[in-house]
């Protein structure tokens, strides 16, 4: 599980595909990713997580994440499967 967080660790698009490859190959039969509320998680629950993920340092609505995020995971497997899709 990734939990998505403005202070988590951010990515290029290359890296970002490369982790997500690494993460499918990890044997793992689920990849979830979370994504908080308009308050975002409590350090309890952030504390919950072993990897934090950004996909931003700026603040954006969760339903704007959500979409981003999906192309951004788009993006990632064009990049794996070496579609043309990105400009590299």
């Amino acid at each position: 599980m990734v939990l998505l967080d403005e202070k988590g660790k951010s990515y290029s698009s290359v890296s970002f595909a490369k982790q997500l490859a690494l993460w499918m190959n990890s044997g793992k039969k689920r990849l979830v990713f979370i994504i908080g509320g308009a308050y975002g998680f409590s350090t309890t629950f952030k504390k919950e997580f072993k990897f934090h993920l950004s996909i931003s340092k700026m603040t954006t609505s969760h339903q704007l994440a959500r979409l981003f995020f999906a192309e951004q995971l788009y993006r990632a497997f064009t990049i794996i499967h070496g579609h043309p899709y990105h400009n590299t």
